[in-house]
């Protein structure tokens, strides 16, 4: 009788384990996979050297990485104080709120024209605190809406330029 109740605790301890092995498996997966969301993209009818120092000129953080063969700009990290803050927020940000820009340009041609695909990547993180690993957040997208309004208003200025200096 010893023998079966040992083999019952044996069979109650692995079914535990990998019920709780298994659990902790997917809580951290489904996070990951709301996280998941399609960077925004937008395709501008313009020459790609112009989309690229429109990109330059509107954007006041300050560049870690770039690479215009490659059409790779990357911002510095950036402390959410400092950042851009939508106008409903009343409120300054998380102290351990930081983000960072990744913009990708692409050449290309389309409907026969020049144009340029670009896309806006934001990776915003909270550090709780000196020793725990960063926590990855969602964007709310709207920062990401206004670089692209502001590269489209900066290539429709310089195209206006453009035009009025040839006259």
């Amino acid at each position: 009788m010893r023998h079966i109740s040992r083999e019952v605790q044996w069979i109650f301890k692995f079914l535990f384990l990998s019920f709780f092995i298994s659990g902790c498996a997917t809580s951290g997966s489904d996070k990951k996979e709301l996280l998941k969301t399609p960077a925004p993209q937008r395709i501008y009818y313009s020459d790609y050297d112009a989309v690229w120092k429109a990109a330059h000129t509107i954007l006041k953080y300050t560049i870690a990485n770039e690479n215009q063969e490659t059409g790779f700009l990357e911002t510095d990290y950036i402390k959410g104080v400092d950042g851009w803050l939508p106008p409903e927020e009343t409120k300054p940000p998380s102290a351990g709120l930081r983000y960072k820009i990744n913009i990708s340009f692409v050449r290309g041609k389309a409907d026969g024209r020049n144009s340029t695909r670009v896309t806006i990547e934001k990776k915003n993180e909270v550090l709780r605190d000196f020793f725990s690993e960063a926590e990855i957040l969602p964007t709310d997208g709207l920062e990401e809406k206004v670089i692209f309004y502001r590269i489209e208003r900066e290539l429709i200025i310089n195209e206006a330029l453009r035009k009025a200096s040839s006259q």
